[in-house]
């Protein structure tokens, strides 16, 4: 007797660790919990020569891409800078940002701008209609230019057009 009983014992462990593992510990079953977007850092050029651009992916994020410049241009030539970023950002993405899905929302004859910077603010001046931008293809130029002139993205943005002038915005 004492036989079975141990042997019906161990059989009842047995199920009973079966039944813990199969039901999770008493682990309920939840459906997706939002917890924010993804997750984001800050990426800051690693030389003086670096662009820092913004583009849109896919999903119509503003998405921040590096390009070294291929040509040189002196730290304290601020306006140089900034006007090779903006015209950059005016070409649109590269061959390879293509192909990894990034786009932009600026027309190409952009190119053509002036602008104005000081140490915290910047005016940009395209020669076409501003206010039937989208606020993605607004908020690219916004951040290139921002980043471009003091490298921290702090700068305020001003950007006229043939049909006005926006409020002053920062990235």
């Amino acid at each position: 007797m004492t036989r079975t009983g141990s042997t019906t014992g161990r059989a009842v462990a047995a199920c009973a660790t079966t039944a813990a593992l199969l039901t999770g510990c008493g682990v309920q079953e939840t459906g997706v919990v939002e917890a924010g977007g993804p997750a984001t850092i800050t990426v800051f050029p690693a030389s003086d020569q670096r662009m820092l651009l913004f583009f849109l992916a896919s999903d119509g994020r503003l998405t921040p891409v590096t390009r070294l410049s291929t040509t040189d241009v002196p730290p304290n030539a601020k306006q140089e800078w900034v006007g090779k970023t903006l015209a950059a950002l005016f070409a649109g993405p590269s061959v390879n940002e293509r192909a990894a899905g990034l786009h932009t929302g600026l027309p190409a004859k952009g190119a053509k701008m002036v602008f104005k910077s000081t140490s915290s603010t910047i005016t940009i001046r395209l020669p076409l209609p501003v206010r039937p931008l989208a606020k993605t293809a607004l908020r690219q130029l916004v951040c290139t230019a921002a980043y471009a002139e003091g490298g921290d993205g702090t700068a305020e943005v001003t950007i006229a057009g043939d049909d006005g002038t926006l409020p002053p915005t920062l990235c």
